[in-house]
């Protein structure tokens, strides 16, 4: 197995504390999602809406699949327990990445209203996703 040459140029045994933004975003990114999992948690097993009852047809449909939405919202918690707890904080941010693209894009075309939510959290998953780059990094190597 070769390694590729991102993982040669990022690759470093010394260990680099993470700067105060960077922990900031862990935990504000950690909080957003744990919210959104316990509002999915409500909803699944009381039929609680914490923000009012959605009149999108997207969010709807999706808490209308109620396996998916379960699914969705049980890696929402996963992802947001590790940022929170700082136990293997790049396989979390690696959970939600998917999910915080989703949101971002629902808010910027169903939802302009909660745009400005969008772009907090798209900052913030970028700003962990840099941080978290060289966990990442042997990903890039070539397996041929």
């Amino acid at each position: 197995m070769a390694t590729s040459p991102i993982a040669q140029v990022h690759s470093s045994s010394a260990v680099c504390p993470m700067k105060w933004y960077q922990t900031g975003a862990r935990y504000l990114l950690g909080l957003i999602f744990l919210f959104g999992a316990i509002d999915g948690a409500l909803f699944l097993f009381f039929g609680i809406y914490m923000h009012g009852k959605p009149h999108e047809a997207f969010l709807a449909a999706l808490q209308g699949a109620t396996y998916f939405w379960a699914f969705m919202k049980l890696i929402q918690f996963i992802g947001a327990a590790s940022l929170l707890l700082n136990y293997k904080p790049a396989l979390g941010v690696a959970l939600l990445v998917p999910i915080a693209s989703v949101m971002f894009l629902f808010y910027l075309f169903e939802l302009p209203s909660f745009l400005p939510l969008g772009l907090v959290i798209i900052i913030l998953m970028l700003t962990l996703c840099r941080a978290y780059s060289k966990s990442y990094v042997r990903l890039c190597d070539d397996y041929s």
